[in-house]
């Protein structure tokens, strides 16, 4: 049987997206909203598959 192994990680505008998020409520004197940023995250989040080499199963 054929294993796919995966791994997850966040797109590279994600991370200034949240910093942003952040930075515009601390300058404007509010609170960042949680919730909406982990849902966001949740859909931002892309997987790519893992190709095992000879190196690693020995």
């Amino acid at each position: 049987m054929a294993q796919i192994t995966l791994k997850a990680y966040y797109p590279w505008w994600f991370r200034y997206y949240v910093v942003a998020v952040h930075t515009f409520a601390y300058l404007a004197g509010l609170e960042a909203d949680e919730e909406v940023l982990q849902r966001h995250a949740r859909a931002a989040k892309r997987y790519r598959e893992v190709i095992p080499t000879d190196e690693v199963q020995q």
